[in-house]
């Protein structure tokens, strides 16, 4: 605010003049500036894309947050950057089906590990008495550690619900069972993964999407 000496130019006006509001305030003549306002620009439809990419993920990666620092903490070991955002960077990139408003989560493709050990392959889940059973082929290229042990991710969307498993059955013991509580078990919709871990390295293989399953 500026007081404005009697007798100028402009202690006779009273109102806005460009920028600049003139106004009596206790037997004074003062002026003040208006705000302008920026008016921002529109955005793309690239920007809202991702944007809209970021809405989809985060209401999977964000509860599942925990396992991602055990799937994701390779990966960050020299960078600047958590395991969750890794997480994030990765699948918004790969994760992603469909065009911008039309956007949703591509699960065969989404990762909640990733590194270098060899993956599980061929896997096969099947589901009885409360438990998710897990099977896969052996390692045919006789490189991958026989200890690695299997680390399992089961989400539910329609209640946050996740169970996890960070120290499974042995790669070579060619199969796994994940038992969770029958009341969470019934009537439930899961997603479901698998990873290897090394336990003594900690680093992981790439995840395996093994498909949804309705109790």
């Amino acid at each position: 605010m500026a007081i404005l000496q009697e007798g100028t130019v402009l202690s006779g006006i009273r109102g806005k003049i460009g920028n600049v509001v003139i106004y009596q305030w206790k037997n004074k003549v003062c002026a003040r500036s208006t705000q302008t306002r920026l008016h921002k620009k529109p955005r793309t439809t690239a920007q809202k894309s991702q944007t809209g990419k970021m809405k989809v993920l985060s209401p999977f990666l964000n509860p599942v947050s925990e396992f991602l620092q055990v799937g994701f903490r390779h990966v960050t070991k020299d960078q600047d950057l958590s395991a969750n955002n890794a997480a994030k960077s990765v699948n918004m990139k790969n994760a992603i089906k469909g065009e911008f408003p039309d956007q949703e989560i591509n699960w065969d493709t989404i990762l909640v590990a990733e590194g270098e050990l060899i993956k599980p392959e061929n896997v096969k889940v099947t589901v009885a008495e409360n438990s998710f059973i897990f099977t896969w082929d052996k390692d045919k290229t006789n490189t991958a550690s026989p200890t690695d042990r299997a680390i399992i991710l089961l989400y539910s969307k329609t209640h946050g619900w996740v169970y996890a498993n960070y120290s499974g059955a042995r790669r070579d013991e060619l199969k796994d069972s994940f038992r969770i509580r029958q009341k969470h078990f019934k009537n439930n919709t899961y997603e479901v993964f698998i990873a290897f871990k090394d336990v003594r390295s900690d680093e992981v293989s790439r995840s395996v999407y093994c498909g949804r399953f309705t109790n």
